[in-house]
């Protein structure tokens, strides 16, 4: 495995492909049913994979070309900061940079996320009779099911279920009966038992890392869209038709009594934090879907193929240098390439520099490997 500015900005390239295509399919899936959620959800966990695993394997290929991102690597490398005795790479420079943006946002977030959870722990357990009985009745359906604790709080305005490790539902001060209860709680649930938690919290760090790119948090705020439908779909699933109007109706009930509207909270995900007009519109609609699966078929096909090609095709620059005496000859050599072309890398450092097609300096070493 290898890591380089090229590998960076082509899995930048490739996972902002992926980005892009989930929130337009997010979008789409909401109105039309013929798009499937589970062909959404694969592409949102490919695109987390990529952007996690930025790196090159054995059969990675470079495809070489000429001056390409305009030198960006040629300056990174070859340029240098003055610190005290020591001269630092502009390319080390930036990787600090990110790396101490990232550990600063993710602790940040760490923080924010533990005061969360230790706010949540002091509140009251909920007295509500109803609430209590359908939550056992609920968890008791799940195979492996793990003890839930159901907790009141005064100042939420939609119930929401938090906790990676276990889970926690915390529920405002409203009256339901007993099957609306069971309804609430069954979708909460499966936002746990289906790993929509631990996805939620995967994607707070992804966020944390790639701070600098615009279209993370773009995924990060389309995304509770995907977890409520889906977990909708779930719990309707097993629902006839006069059922699913009534869980529509739980929806309804739960919005009007609403003081200000919904937000998603920081470490957990609400039952009424997004798009209600169309999650309802969705759930009553009774009318088999077109089972167009050839599409969701043809776009699964298409996005696994695009996620092997961004592994197995790597863009590389290749430099032609016009005056070739502004090289030290006794700082570098020549590494071969199988597909004919050459790796100039610093002697003293072991730094990749560029790629090159020809030999423009006799007097720079040819080596498989720098012999130390």
């Amino acid at each position: 495995m290898n890591f380089s500015l090229s590998t960076l900005i082509n899995t930048t390239i490739a996972s902002s492909i992926f980005i892009c295509a989930a929130v337009l399919l997010i979008r789409i899936g909401i109105s039309d049913k013929r798009m499937k959620l589970y062909t959404i959800s694969f592409l949102c966990v490919m695109t987390v994979i990529r952007l996690f695993m930025p790196l090159e394997f054995s059969f990675t290929h470079s495809i070489y070309i000429e001056n390409l991102w305009h030198g960006l690597h040629s300056n990174l490398n070859n340029n240098y900061l003055h610190f005290l005795h020591f001269d630092v790479s502009y390319k080390c420079v930036l990787l600090l940079l990110w790396m101490s943006g990232f550990l600063c946002k993710l602790f940040y977030s760490l923080c924010k996320r533990k005061k969360s959870m230790d706010a949540l722990h002091l509140l009251p357990k909920t007295t509500d009779s109803y609430a209590v009985h359908a939550l056992e009745n609920c968890n008791a359906r799940f195979r492996h099911s793990k003890p839930c604790q159901l907790l009141t709080a005064s100042h939420i305005s939609s119930p929401f279920i938090a906790g990676i490790l276990s889970p926690v539902i915390v529920i405002p001060d409203m009256h339901l009966d007993e099957k609306e209860w069971e309804y609430v709680f069954m979708h909460e649930l499966y936002h746990y038992y289906k790993g929509h938690l631990l996805f939620q919290f995967l994607m707070e760090i992804l966020a944390s890392l790639y701070f600098w790119n615009p279209l993370v948090p773009l995924l990060n705020k389309q995304l509770p869209k995907l977890y409520e439908f889906n977990a909708d779909e779930m719990v309707c699933s097993s629902l006839n038709s006069l059922q699913k109007i009534n869980y529509s109706n739980c929806l309804l009930k739960i919005l009007h009594q609403q003081s200000e509207p919904s937000k998603a909270n920081s470490v957990g995900i609400s039952f009424a934090s997004s798009d209600l007009s169309a999650r309802i519109k969705r759930t009553i609609d009774t009318r088999q879907s077109s089972k167009n699966i050839h599409l969701n078929h043809i776009l699964l096909a298409g996005m696994v193929l695009l996620f092997v090609l961004s592994y197995s095709i790597i863009l590389e620059p290749i430099y032609t240098l016009d005056d070739p005496s502004i090289m030290d000859s006794s700082d570098f050599y020549y590494r071969p390439n199988e597909d004919g072309t050459y790796d100039l890398i610093n002697i003293h450092t072991n730094e990749y520099c560029f790629t090159t097609d020809h030999i423009f300096d006799e007097q720079i070493q040819l080596k498989e490997d720098l012999d130390l």
